[in-house]
This record gives structure tokens, C-alpha cells and sequence, in this order.
């Protein structure tokens, strides 16, 4: 009861507060409308042909989300700066509360899906920036966007948001964490070859808490063509902070930077960044960092539904304390899009959220040591909307250190292809190779090839319901590790 009233306190609290803030009307009393509750159920039937056991698993979860600000742009956009105006903006931003109630088994009462946690809201935004604006000039106290980090080359594919899973509140944080998010975020475990695929040699990035700065201030300029920032930070403030405790910067440690952004003619861009240090080879940083990096990428649209888009970037970084060598890596990569650059999809073996373009990529990358790593990617849903109508399917190839100048090559495939029948019925086909990697070692591999495969067919008889049928073996040196024949049928909304 206590915890009730402790929320209920709470909501009303950020209720009157709100009704100091512009708003439109009736906006915070439509807060339960604008929730969603998804609810799904699903009961497995499998046959392990290697134990010869068989079963049944049942399992049902509720999500509740609920976005107390719904995402929109917010704060202060002035459309006349022939004056000096402040902007304030805050883009793409929400506040959100994620709950998940779920639980297994084959009988259900109301306090098996309850954990009694309570759940904490969730600010997301895509962009944030503080600025004084006089003209096409600006000078600005904070950011997320004028940040000290240089990475403009790396391994690029159409399927990174999925690989990079990890990095959603959703998924990472405990305390916010999803409904079942194993199963249903980046669920083949991309990249297939684990670390040893180095997707970014070069990611120098001042942001996190090693390096701990404290403070940044930029100034520059916004034109039609070309964009500019000149940026300053030091690694902690001029004095000592008691709440929380910091130290004063007495080593006078400071990172100085600019960025740049060009436009020289329509759908090519180029992009440069970089910063230096002074004294951080004092601090338990240990090290001075000089380093900066270009980019470029055009984009060819064909039509309405085909894009193309060839990049390229460079970095270069090296520490000025040390005689260390300097570090660099290219990275190239050529996108293409059939279905229009912004359109994007989930898919229920690849990953549940709307972050899949349709399409194909290539990409290579390489650092100073002739480390050269590769990455093919292609996916197109099944579907009327197909390039070839009701065909598709997923592949990623993957090779590591092909020119063998560090642990050695090693490559892994997993494809699958399907047809839809009637709208209802797709059959598919799919197969995977990888190396066995060392117990607890995501770098280093045994030497031995897992050989994987499935055909099965999934169904959706009615709306909401469906099922999946699988035959499924996995292998290691001949020898099976997996031998399964398993349904899944589930109801979800």
C-alpha cells in the first residue's frame, strides 16, 4: 500500500508540474489513451532427437508502454535570428514508462506475472542543443551533438542497428528492460564472429567516465552548404565540487576540437572531426590524444523505392605523450536500398523492432596493422511488396582478418530464403557456418566449424495466431549438438 500511494504521489506530482509548461489542452489528461499493452502467449512443442525427450513449455508476457510525453520535437526553434535569440532544442523527444509483467508455465493466477518492481520513466531524444543564435552563427553552452569523439570509418552494414541491440534502454538496462529481449533483439547474435570482427578500430571518444569531463562550450556556423563548430572541454571544473564530489582540473587538462560539414553539390556530403589534448598524459588517462577523421558518402536515388549510397571514411589518432606508433583505419562501404532510404522494418528472426532497412550492403575496413575485415548483408522481407514478389530472406557473410596478419582468417555465413504462399504460408530454408569460439572468449576460436540448418514452415491460419514448424541440427566435427523437431504457436496481440 505504501509503494501504491509513494506512485500515486508521484504521477500527481508530475501532473501539476506539467500544467506549469505549455501544453495542449487536455494533453495530460489523455496520458492512459495514448498507452499500448501488448500481450502474447505461445506454447512450444519439441522433440530432442539426440536425448529423445519431448514437452511441452508455455509462456505468456505483458508490456505495457506508456508515453507520458509522446515524441515530438520540444523547446524553443526561433524562425527570426536577425537578433540574438536563444534555441533551445530537443529533438524527437519522449518520456516513456516501460512495464513487463510475464510469466511460464501452464497455469496462470494474476500474482504470477507480477515482480512488484516498480519501473522507473525513460527521456529518449535523438538530439539536444543549448545555443545563442545570431544569425547563421551560434554559440553554444550545451550539446549532444558537438561531442569529443572521432569515428568516421568503420564496417558498415544494414543490419548494425541490430548488431548494436545492446545499446537500447530497452534491452541493456535492467531496470527498463523489455519483454523477453533475447528472443526478440538482434535474436541470430550478429556479428556472427563476435569481437574478432573489429567493426571500429578507431572510436576515440571523450565522452565516457574514464575521461570525465566535466564541461564543453562550441561556437560556429549553420549556411545551406556548410556547417562549422570549434568546441572546448576541460576534464574537470575550476573548482572543487562537493555534490558530487570532483576534484578541481589541476592538472589544467583541456580538449580543444572543431567539426566541419559540407555539401558541394546535392546528395554529397563530407564530413570532418577532431580534437587534441593538453595534460591528460597527467591525469590516470595516461595519454594525450591528437586525432581526426573525414568522411564522405553520396546518395543516388534512383526512384522513389531504389537508393544507392557508396561511403568512405578515415581515421587517425595517436598519442603526442608517448612514441607509441600512430593508429589509422579506413573503412568503404556501398549501400543499397530498395524499398526508399527512411523505410525500415523488424522481422521475427532478425530483430522485433522497426530498425531493418530492405536492401544489401558491402563493406570492408582495415587499420595500420593490415587487420582487413568484411561484411555482406542482404535482407528482403517476403512479401507482395518484394522484388521478386513473395521472395525473400536474409544473409550475412563475414571474414575476419582475411590477409591473416593478426589471430588469423575465419568467416561465418547464415542465410535464409522463403516464399509466401496465399498470403498465409511461408516455407523456409536456412544454414549457418562459424567457428567454435574458446569458452568465455569472444576473440579467440578453437579452430573447429559449427554447421547449422533449419527448414520449416510458418503459419498464420487467423489473425494474431500462428505457427511455426521446425527441423532444426546444428553440428561440430560430425557430431550433432542439436537435433530438434519443434511447433510454436502463439496468440499475441
Amino acid at each position: 500500500m505504501l509503494k501504491l500511494l509513494v506512485i500515486l504521489f508521484l504521477l500527481t506530482s508530475v501532473t501539476l508540474f506539467a500544467q506549469d509548461v505549455p501544453i495542449e489542452e487536455g494533453g495530460f489528461q489523455t496520458v492512459g489513451k495514448t498507452a499500448t499493452l501488448g500481450i502474447e502467449a505461445s506454447t512450444i512443442f519439441a522433440y530432442d532427437i539426440i536425448n529423445n525427450s519431448s514437452g511441452l513449455q508455455s509462456r505468456s508476457g505483458m508490456e505495457l508502454i506508456m508515453p507520458l510525453f509522446p515524441h515530438a520535437d520540444r523547446g524553443l526553434y526561433p524562425e527570426d535570428t536577425s537578433e540574438p535569440v536563444v534555441r533551445l532544442a530537443l529533438k524527437n523527444a519522449a518520456f516513456t514508462w516501460l512495464n513487463v509483467y510475464q510469466t511460464r508455465g501452464g497455469n496462470y493466477e494474476q500474482d504470477d506475472f507480477n515482480n512488484w518492481n516498480a519501473r522507473p520513466l525513460v527521456l529518449t531524444f535523438d538530439s539536444f542543443e543549448a545555443d545563442l543564435v545570431w544569425m547563421n552563427y551560434f554559440f553554444r553552452v550545451a550539446s549532444s551533438t558537438t561531442v569529443f569523439r572521432t569515428t568516421k570509418a568503420s564496417l558498415t552494414s544494414i543490419f548494425d542497428d541490430v548488431m548494436d541491440a545492446r545499446e537500447r534502454w530497452y534491452v541493456f538496462w535492467p531496470q527498463t528492460r523489455g519483454l523477453w529481449t533475447a528472443d526478440r533483439y538482434n535474436i541470430q547474435q550478429l556479428p556472427l564472429l563476435r569481437r574478432k570482427l573489429e567493426r571500429d578500430f578507431i572510436d576515440e571518444d571523450y565522452r565516457h567516465m574514464r575521461t570525465r569531463m566535466s564541461g564543453i562550450l562550441a561556437a560556429g556556423g549553420e549556411f545551406e552548404t556548410f556547417a562549422f563548430a570549434v568546441k572546448a572541454a576541460s576534464r574537470y571544473p575550476g573548482v572543487e565540487q562537493t555534490d558530487p564530489i570532483q576534484p578541481a582540473n589541476i592538472e589544467n587538462a583541456w580538449l580543444f576540437g572543431a567539426d566541419f560539414e559540407i555539401v558541394p553539390f546535392e546528395n554529397f556530403r563530407i564530413e570532418a572531426t577532431g580534437f587534441a589534448g593538453i595534460n591528460y598524459e597527467k591525469t590516470d588517462v595516461k595519454k594525450n590524444p591528437l586525432n581526426f577523421g573525414i568522411s564522405a558518402e553520396y546518395r543516388y536515388i534512383y526512384d522513389d523505392r531504389f537508393f544507392m549510397m557508396p561511403k568512405i571514411g578515415f581515421d587517425f589518432a595517436m598519442d603526442t605523450a608517448s612514441d607509441d606508433p600512430a593508429e589509422w583505419e579506413i573503412g568503404a562501404a556501398f549501400m543499397i536500398y530498395t524499398r526508399g532510404y527512411n523505410y525500415l522494418t523488424s522481422y521475427r528472426l532478425l530483430d522485433w523492432d522497426d530498425v531493418i532497412p530492405v536492401g544489401a550492403s558491402i563493406s570492408i575496413n582495415m587499420n595500420q596493422d593490415n587487420i582487413m575485415n568484411a561484411i555482406i548483408s542482404w535482407f528482403e522481407p517476403a512479401d507482395p511488396d518484394s522484388l521478386v514478389p513473395n521472395f525473400g530472406g536474409f544473409l550475412q557473410i563475414e571474414v575476419a582478418d582475411f590477409l591473416g596478419s593478426d589471430l588469423g582468417i575465419d568467416y561465418a555465413v547464415l542465410g535464409q530464403v522463403e516464399y509466401m504462399i496465399g498470403g498465409k504460408i511461408i516455407p523456409y530454408i536456412r544454414a549457418g557456418y562459424k567457428p567454435e569460439f574458446i569458452e568465455r572468449s569472444n576473440t579467440n576460436t578453437t579452430g573447429d566449424y559449427l554447421i547449422n540448418g533449419a527448414a520449416g514452415c510458418f503459419m498464420t491460419p487467423a489473425h494474431r495466431f500462428s505457427i511455426d514448424v521446425r527441423y532444426e541440427i546444428e553440428t561440430l566435427n560430425g557430431a550433432f549438438n542439436r537435433n530438434l523437431i519443434s511447433s510454436v504457436f502463439t496468440i499475441k496481440i
